[in-house]
């Protein structure tokens, strides 16, 4: 990590459970947001284009199983047609 006079260069982030829903497609992941902020408070901020979602799975909305298990995904904001705060697993 690196530091500017005594700062450091990253937010401290909290981690909220979601499910996206896409296009035709569902990801459920954790969404990185600032300490302290709400889902509501991310989805307003318009200085961001893509959501930060890690540990996700992308789903064909109606399947059963899987498509694909991520690590990392960044999800466009404009692709988003849902979005809530589930239970982890």
């Amino acid at each position: 990590m690196t530091t500017i006079e005594g700062a450091s260069m990253y937010s401290q982030k909290d981690r909220l459970h979601v499910l996206i829903l896409t296009r035709g497609l569902q990801v459920e992941g954790d969404l990185h947001v600032l300490a302290g902020s709400r889902l509501t408070d991310a989805l307003n901020s318009k200085g961001k284009d893509f959501f930060p979602v890690t540990d996700a799975t992308i789903t064909v909305v109606g399947a059963e199983e899987p498509l694909h298990t991520l690590k990392y995904i960044a999800v466009n904001r404009d692709s988003i047609d849902c979005i809530m705060e589930v239970d982890g697993q």
